[in-house]
Parts: structure tokens; sequence; C-alpha cells
């Protein structure tokens, strides 16, 4: 059983579906790839900070929000930021999609030699920031020492995700990975980002890569 699968399986209470085979989980996700299902980063910016928080700031704050967050597994994975510049502007309008993180973040995924590749050919699934947020809570039966995560994990993973929520709308957590079916990702090698739109208009976010290798 990969990790990933393993992971997910915790979330069965939330809106991921888990079966059970052979002795082996499978997970899928029962969110769709729609803004329309952001529950918990719907407001809008303030007109101080679209005018003050370029780019540049939103990649300090995060990238320092994430320094010392890991996605555990039978190791610890670090966060990486990723961003993207965009001739079309996002907007509460216009906003990420699946297609659109393959087309303008497959460089980081591709270009990293311990993950599955390339993202253009690779089976995607996602789902909203609140379900990745609730993971690294005690409601997800984790965050104490003798689980997974930890409650250091959870405390630097939170962290990091109210830095992604501060600088970022329309957040929504990626999957990509070899193996499995559209909306039901497998595999030891899977990408996970967790990408939303800046007040400039761009892609940003954080991406990461637990595998088994």
């Amino acid at each position: 059983m990969s990790f990933l699968t393993g992971r997910l399986s915790l979330l069965a209470a939330l809106t991921l579906s888990v079966s059970l085979a052979a002795g082996c989980a499978s997970a899928s996700s029962s969110a769709s790839d729609d803004p329309s299902a952001e529950d918990d980063n719907a407001q809008e910016f303030s007109q101080d900070l679209v005018a003050t928080q370029s780019d540049a700031k939103v990649k300090a704050e995060i990238e320092a929000a994430a320094k010392g967050a890991n996605f555990t597994s039978e190791s610890d994975f670090p966060f990486h930021y990723v961003s993207s510049t965009l001739k079309t502007k996002l907007s509460a309008q216009k906003a990420i999609t699946e297609a659109l993180v393959r087309a303008e973040l497959a460089s980081f995924v591709d270009g990293d030699p311990d993950t599955d590749k390339p993202l253009a050919k690779l089976v995607g699934m996602s789902r909203s920031f609140a379900e990745w947020k609730k993971e690294f809570t005690p409601a997800s039966g984790g965050c104490s020492d003798n689980v997974s995560p930890s409650a250091a994990d959870c405390a630097s993973v939170t962290k990091m995700n109210d830095a992604l929520a501060k600088n970022l709308r329309g957040i929504r957590v990626y999957y990509f990975g070899r193996e499995g079916r559209q909306g039901h990702v497998d595999g030891v090698a899977v990408s996970v980002l967790i990408v939303g739109r800046t007040p400039a208009g761009h892609h940003a976010g954080v991406r990461t890569n637990p595998n088994r290798a």
C-alpha cells in the first residue's frame, strides 16, 4: 500500500471515499475541480492587500512559513514554493483549474528527479483546502506523539497553511501520480501541489512529493 493511499484513507469521514480490497486501500476524491467547492477561502483580498502585497512579498512570507514544515511518510518531505506569472490574470471569475495547474506548473514536477512525470500525462485529483487543513488537526486522528502526522508536523504545517490562506485565494490541493485513474491517484512518487491566486492575479503555492524511494 502506498503512503499516499494510506494517508488519504484517514480522510474517509471527509469527502474522500475509501475502498478496501485484497488488504490494500485505494482512495478517490469526491471533491470536484470547481471553484465553487471552496468554502473557507472565498473572501476576496482587501484593496490594501492588493495594492501592497506583491508576488515577491507573497513568496517571502510563504517560504518563511513553510520552513521546517514536512509531509512525513517513511521520511520527511519538505514543501517548496511554486509560482507562475500568467498572461491572463486569475480572478474571482477566472479561477484555478487542474488543466491550468498542469499547463503552468509542469516544470516544477517534470524537473524533479524524484517525481512521476511528465505532469501532462499523469493521473490527477483535487480536494479543497479545508479538507487539507483538517488533516493536520486532531480531528484527523493524528497530531499526537505516537501517530502521523505528529504534533510537531501539525504545528508546522498549520503555520504554513495560515500563510497560504493569508496570501492566496481560490486555494485547492492537487495530486498527480502515474498510477490510478482520473480522480483516483496512487503511486510512490506522487506530487502534491497546494496552489491559489496571489493578489496580483498569478499562480503561487507549495509543492511536495512524498515518495518511498
